[in-house]
C-alpha cells in the first residue's frame, strides 16, 4: 500500500510539472504574439504619420457599420485595383457613414492618398505626363574600338641602335614631336651617297657648261659635247635618287641642303623619328640602347578623343534603319559602359555593314562616339540605344512612375488639394528614362515621379491586415 501511494504522488507531480510546462510554452507565445502585433501598430502609425492618415477614434460623430450594403459595396468594388474617378469618387459612402475620400481608416480602398503638403514637398517628387515624337529604340550589345582612320604606326625607315627615347606609353604627342632618336648605318650610308651624288653632278654640270661653249665655238666636237651632256642627265639622276632616299628616311629640304655643311660625326648618322600626327602612344616597343629594324613596329599613335563602337543589328530590324540611311537622315545613338553606369555617351550611326553573320543572323552596325574626358577605353563592352525617329507623338512619363502589384501595373496621379489617386495604366515601350503610357494618364496630368513608395505603402494597407473589419 505505501508504495502504491508514493507511485501515486510521483505521477501527480510529473502530471503538475507538465501542466506548468505547457502554460509557460502557451505564455511564451501569447508574449511573441505580443510583441509582433505591438511592431506592427507602431509600423502602421510611422506610415499614417507620413501619409496624413493616421486617425485615432472615428472620422466622424457617427460610428455605424448599418451603412446601406449597396453603398459598402461600392467603395470595396472601387478599390485600389480599380480607383473610379470625378463623381463616383466623390459619391462613395464608407462603413463609417462617410464619404469614403474624407475617411482616414477606409480612404485607401479607393485607391486614395491624402498627402501633407510639407509631407509631400519633402518625400516626393513630381512630373508630368507630355507628347515625345514617337520613336523605335533598339537595345544592342557592342565594343568599344580605336577608330581606325586615326591609328598610325611608326616604324623606322632604317636598322640602327637607339640612342635616346623622347616620348612614352601613355603619353600625349603633337604632330612632329620627336619620339626617339636612332643611330642608323642605314641613314650614313644614304648621306654618303648622296654627298657622292652631288659631287658627280656638281663635277658633270661644270664639264657640260665646258663642252657646251667649246662645241658652240666650232673647237669641241659634237661627240664630246653629247657625251657631257649624257654625263650630266645620268649624274642628276643619280642626285635626285639620292635625295628621295634622304626624304624617305624624314628629311626634309632644308635638312638634305644642310648634309654638305654637317661636319658633326656624332649626328651625321642620327634617325629621328617623328610624330606623324596628334595623338596618343597607346603602345610602344622601344628601349635606349636597343637594336631595332625595318620590321618593327616601334610606336602606335591614336586620337583617342574619337572611337568606334561596333553593335550587332538582328536581320529583322534592319529595315527600319536602312530606310533612314536611305534617306540620308542621321541616326542618334546613346552609349553606356559598365565602368561609368550613370553616364550616357552621344554617338551618331554612320556604318551599316555589307553582310550578314550567317551563324547569328545579324549585321554589324558603327557608331561614332565622342570620347571628350577619355571614359571610353578601347575593349570596353556596351549597352547602345539606337533611337530611329518615326511618324507620329506618345505619351510618356518617368519610368521611376510606374508601379507593379498582382499584376497591374500603375501611377500615382494628382487628382486634387492634397489627393492622390492609383490609376491604371498600360505601358508601351521603354525609352531611356522614360515610358510611353498607352492607357490610363493623359497628357498634361501630374504623377508622382520618385518617392511614391510612400503611396504605395498606404494603399496597401489592406494586404498588411489594416483598415476597417467588415
Amino acid at each position: 500500500m505505501v508504495e502504491l501511494k508514493l507511485k501515486t504522488s510521483w505521477e501527480r507531480i510529473i502530471m503538475v510539472n507538465k501542466t506548468n510546462l505547457t502554460t509557460h510554452s502557451v505564455l511564451q507565445r501569447l508574449n511573441h504574439a505580443g510583441m509582433a502585433l505591438s511592431v506592427f501598430i507602431i509600423l502602421s502609425g510611422i506610415i499614417g504619420w507620413l501619409t496624413g492618415n493616421l486617425h485615432f477614434g472615428p472620422s466622424s460623430g457617427v460610428e455605424s457599420k448599418s451603412t446601406d450594403a449597396s453603398e459598402h459595396s461600392v467603395a470595396r468594388e472601387h478599390g485600389a485595383e480599380d480607383a473610379p474617378d470625378g463623381a463616383e469618387l466623390e459619391k462613395a459612402i464608407c462603413e463609417h457613414g462617410v464619404h469614403t475620400i474624407e475617411c482616414d481608416n477606409c480612404r485607401f480602398e479607393l485607391g486614395m492618398v491624402k498627402l501633407r503638403p510639407s509631407v509631400a514637398k519633402a518625400l516626393i517628387e513630381t512630373d508630368s505626363a507630355r507628347k515625345v515624337n514617337d520613336t523605335t529604340v533598339f537595345k544592342l550589345t557592342g565594343q568599344v574600338q580605336l577608330d581606325k582612320t586615326t591609328v598610325v604606326d611608326i616604324v623606322p625607315t632604317g636598322s640602327g641602335r637607339v640612342k635616346r627615347v623622347d616620348k612614352f606609353l601613355g603619353q600625349d604627342v603633337s604632330e612632329g614631336d620627336v619620339l626617339a632618336v636612332l643611330h642608323s648605318a642605314d641613314l650614313g650610308q644614304a648621306k654618303a651617297q648622296y654627298l657622292e651624288a652631288q659631287a658627280r653632278f656638281e663635277l658633270a654640270a661644270s664639264t657640260f657648261d665646258r663642252e657646251k661653249d667649246l662645241y658652240e665655238k666650232k673647237v669641241s666636237s659634237q661627240v664630246d659635247y653629247l657625251s657631257a651632256l649624257n654625263e650630266l642627265n645620268a649624274a642628276k639622276a643619280y642626285h635626285t635618287a639620292g635625295e628621295k632616299r634622304l626624304r624617305l628616311f624624314g628629311l626634309d629640304a632644308e635638312q638634305i641642303q644642310a648634309i654638305k655643311n654637317d661636319k658633326d660625326d656624332n649626328q651625321f648618322a642620327e634617325l629621328v623619328l617623328r610624330a606623324p600626327r596628334a595623338g596618343t602612344v597607346i603602345a610602344q616597343d622601344i628601349s635606349a640602347g636597343s637594336l631595332v629594324d625595318t620590321t618593327q613596329t616601334l610606336y602606335t599613335i591614336a586620337d583617342l578623343s574619337n572611337l568606334w563602337v561596333w553593335s550587332d543589328l538582328y536581320e529583322k530590324d534592319l529595315a527600319v534603319l536602312h530606310e533612314l540611311f536611305s534617306s540620308g537622315a542621321s541616326t542618334d545613338a546613346s552609349v553606356r559602359v559598365k565602368a561609368f553606369g550613370q553616364d550616357v555617351f552621344t554617338g551618331r550611326v554612320d556604318l551599316i555593314g555589307s553582310t550578314i553573320d550567317e551563324h547569328t543572323r545579324t549585321i554589324r552596325v558603327r557608331i561614332q562616339v565622342v570620347n571628350e574626358h577619355r571614359k571610353l577605353r578601347p575593349g570596353m563592352f556596351a549597352e547602345v540605344e539606337i533611337i530611329v525617329p518615326q511618324k507620329g507623338s506618345i505619351t510618356v512619363i518617368p519610368a521611376t512612375s510606374v508601379f507593379s502589384d498582382d499584376g497591374k501595373t500603375f501611377v500615382f496621379r494628382h487628382w486634387r488639394d492634397d489627393f492622390w489617386v492609383r490609376r491604371d495604366v498600360v505601358v508601351g515601350r521603354r525609352l531611356g528614362d522614360l515610358v510611353q503610357i498607352l492607357d490610363g494618364v493623359n497628357e498634361g496630368d501630374t504623377v508622382v515621379a520618385s518617392g511614391g513608395f510612400v503611396l504605395k505603402s498606404d494603399i496597401l494597407r489592406e494586404k498588411m491586415g489594416a483598415g476597417c473589419a467588415d
